[in-house]
């Protein structure tokens, strides 16, 4: 999960770059890196319960 979390995060980013410079909706990739930060969290808490 942590490294799908960061690959997320990282095409999203470059993404929402992409949408911001060609001035299109930043909304599909706001979706990504939300997911990306989301994976990261849930991957985070799972390790320190153990």
């Amino acid at each position: 999960m942590k490294i799908a979390g960061w690959i997320f995060v990282i095409i999203g980013s470059l993404s929402l770059l992409g949408a911001m410079l060609g001035g299109s909706s930043p909304i599909g990739p706001l979706f990504w890196v939300g997911l990306g930060i989301t994976l990261l969290y849930f991957a985070k808490n799972k390790s320190k319960k153990q």
